[in-house]
């Protein structure tokens, strides 16, 4: 393996910063050397500083080197509480206030996952709803939008393809057969649940994307990488892309205290969310 030095540590941890947010140190050498080692013995290049000259101004460059460093954790239902919260109360509450509203004509929800990663949480939550409406599903217009910034983690999501492992990792027997069938040695998600579903590539300190306005936001495990001043950003997108009163989940781990004073921390089954606060003045947010 060829070893990274410092300064080069520093001159990919500023691109990386810079392209993402991601805040990387001396300490992450060692991922750097793993997780790009390979290209580099693919292209050729002897050290970290030619490689990264050669490279950065191409754009088919940097999507690879940065869906190299992205983390990919995850799996279906990963950390269950926050499903339970949902399954036990708010997505039924949210569905019973819809359902007696008079002044709807139509039913809709509205998801984002942010760096929903290979897709296993969209397509966790998709299994979610499905249950929760059963025969009514049809009456709803159902969007989970799952982004990521990460072009192989979208692209393996759109294609809802997973192993044996991935899926019995966290899916139950009785979903594992309801909701995927078998093609070849991989299972797929069925139709009914990827109809629920939009997946795109997305920089969540971008600029420039896609309106929404959202029901539900998760977005876990991924102000951890961000600075303090990222995370503002972050979290100023994700206030002005909720709807009034809508919901935010969070990794366990993290907190909004100091961050945001946006939303309004409020706790039931044994899991905190955030609920925004009222506004008088619709967002129309861009993210990318």
């Amino acid at each position: 393996m060829i070893a990274i030095t410092p300064k080069e540590v520093e001159l990919f941890a500023d691109f990386v910063h810079s392209h993402t947010g991601i805040v990387l140190n001396s300490t992450k050498a060692y991922l750097l050397e793993s997780r790009l080692g390979p290209m580099l013995e693919e292209t050729g290049f002897s050290n970290f500083t030619d490689f990264f000259y050669a490279g950065y101004r191409s754009s088919k460059w940097v999507s690879r080197v940065i869906d190299a460093i992205s983390t990919h954790e995850t799996s279906f239902f990963r950390d269950q509480r926050p499903f339970d919260l949902l399954q036990s109360k708010i997505l039924p509450e949210y569905f019973g206030k819809r359902q007696s509203d008079p002044e709807a004509f139509n039913f809709g929800l509205q998801i984002w996952c942010a760096a929903c990663s290979t897709g296993q949480e969209v397509y966790s939550l998709a299994m979610i709803i499905a249950e929760l409406l059963g025969k009514e599903i049809g009456q709803w217009n159902v969007t989970i939008t799952g982004t990521d910034i990460s072009e192989n983690a979208i692209h393996k999501a759109r294609q809802g393809f997973y192993t044996s492992y991935e899926v019995d990792r966290g899916v139950p027997l009785v979903q594992r057969q309801k909701y995927f069938e078998v093609k070849g040695e991989m299972l797929k998600v069925r139709d009914e649940l990827q109809r629920m579903t939009l997946f795109k590539k997305m920089n969540l300190l971008g600029a420039s994307g896609v309106n929404g306005l959202y029901d539900v936001i998760l977005c876990r495990n991924v102000a951890i990488y961000f600075n303090q001043d990222n995370r503002r950003r972050l979290f100023e997108t994700i206030a002005a892309c909720l709807r009034p009163e809508g919901v935010l989940l969070i990794g366990s781990t993290e907190s909004l205290h100091g961050v945001s004073d946006h939303f309004v921390r409020k706790e039931s089954c044994n899991t905190v969310y955030y609920q925004a606060k009222c506004q008088t003045t619709n967002y129309s947010a861009k993210v990318s």
